[in-house]
């Protein structure tokens, strides 16, 4: 799942921005920026919805603690449960 928010975070990146993207992810060359632009401008509005777990506790309520989606396309809340669910229903009203 963490692919389909990674290619919405990248969908907008030309062949030398995937390379410097690549570099950054995979290689952790944080001087390869060329990428940071483009993928921010889809992920600041995605991160500004604050958008929160609906994880079920064991009390039967929802975790509700911030989702943070990552570069990569990861989705975890701060206590590390998945947030896709969340956050792919959100990028599908998006499209």
């Amino acid at each position: 799942m963490a692919s389909i928010v990674r290619d919405y975070l990248t969908q907008d990146l030309n062949d030398i921005e995937k390379i410097s993207y690549i570099r950054y992810v995979k290689y952790g060359d944080e001087k390869s920026t060329d990428w940071i632009e483009k993928t921010s401008a889809r992920r600041e509005p995605l991160l500004l919805l604050q958008i929160k777990c609906q994880h079920i506790l064991y009390d039967g309520g929802p975790c509700n603690s911030w989702i943070n989606i990552k570069e990569t396309g990861v989705c975890k809340c701060t206590y590390g449960h998945d947030g896709y669910d969340v956050v792919l229903s959100i990028l599908k009203k998006l499209d």
